[in-house]
């Protein structure tokens, strides 16, 4: 310790400079301009990263849809080929309900899977939305917070000097 006394005996002056504050209130202020565009970029990654995940995830509801629909296809193949087999007309009484049953059903699941795509890729918008507003709100901060560390070192300029 006692050997670092006369580097901060000597540093002191310096330290209290009018001229070193204004300097370190620049360096500060750049410093928290920078902080604020790099929070800002982050920002702007995850909104990809939403907007890429509420793709990905209406591309799964699509595939459901497809399924239903490769379901439903397979469904009234087997009603028309069973009914047929069996000597009974595949397009009227029950074998033509039972169509219609299945076609009413797989025309549901798909049009709530094609629904469920549709709220994927808006939510992963609104989020990326979201984000976006928070990383402008990050970089307006830095600037107002930077604006503000370099009216206080003129205000310890003007003591100072």
């Amino acid at each position: 310790m006692a050997v670092l006394a006369p580097i901060a005996a000597a540093a002191t002056p310096i330290i209290t400079s009018a001229g070193f504050q204004a300097a370190a209130a620049g360096v500060s202020a750049l410093g928290t301009i920078a902080a604020g565009a790099a929070q800002r970029q982050q920002y702007e990654a995850q909104a990809r990263q939403a907007e890429l995940r509420g793709r990905a995830e209406a591309l799964a509801y699509k595939q459901r849809g497809t399924d239903a629909l490769r379901n439903l296809n397979e469904t009234l193949a087997a009603i028309i080929s069973r009914s047929a087999a069996g000597g009974v007309d595949p397009t009227s009484g029950s074998a033509a309900t039972l169509q219609q049953f299945a076609m009413g059903e797989g025309v549901r699941e798909f049009n709530i899977a094609a629904d469920n795509a549709v709220m994927a890729l808006g939510q992963g918008q609104t989020q990326a939305g979201i984000y976006k507003q928070a990383g402008q709100a990050a970089q307006l901060s830095s600037y107002v917070q930077a604006v503000g560390q370099i009216g206080q070192g003129a205000y310890r300029y003007g003591q100072l000097a």
